[in-house]
């Protein structure tokens, strides 16, 4: 298959259909502490990924099916696959607009989609293999507190 396709939710943009050009990329999820005399501590969470946005326009006598196609998969806020440019990502469609110029032959479109998961970046357990969840993290303090409060030595 070659890398140039774009496809969401199983639907092929063709070649008139698919935009010139594709955004990615996103930015590092961070906190930052700002400390007395200027200094910061920066807690940084992970890749927060940005929406993937594009316009294009859609013509022939599929045109009209193919924007009601993807509007209903905006309404059903599903996650589906995207794939374009050899990248992958799941994605909702969040936003997805549509003006017809002619009537059932020329349409443009707005389109957003949500990254659900960028597999290329990996799970939390690959970035951070010691990472718990906060049920367990919590559970862990409130048995510690009570061994405390029973006075049990923890150690």
């Amino acid at each position: 298959m070659p890398t140039d396709l774009l496809i969401l939710g199983g639907i092929v943009f063709d070649d008139f259909s698919t935009p010139e050009r594709m955004m990615g990329g996103g930015n590092q999820a961070m906190v930052v502490h700002k400390l007395p005399g200027g200094s910061r501590v920066i807690d940084t969470l992970g890749p927060d990924e940005a929406d993937v946005a594009w316009q294009g326009k859609f013509y022939g006598n599929t045109a009209y099916s193919v924007a009601l196609a993807l509007d209903a998969m905006r309404a059903a806020g599903q996650v589906v696959e995207l794939t374009w440019g050899g990248q992958f990502r799941s994605v909702i469609v969040s936003r997805f607009i549509y003006e017809a110029r002619r009537m059932p032959a020329y349409l443009e479109y707005h389109i957003v989609c949500t990254v659900t998961q960028n597999p290329a970046l990996g799970s939390l357990a690959a970035i951070s293999p010691d990472a718990t969840s906060i049920d367990t993290l919590v559970g862990t303090d409130l048995n510690f507190a009570q061994d405390l409060a029973d006075g049990i030595s923890p150690v």
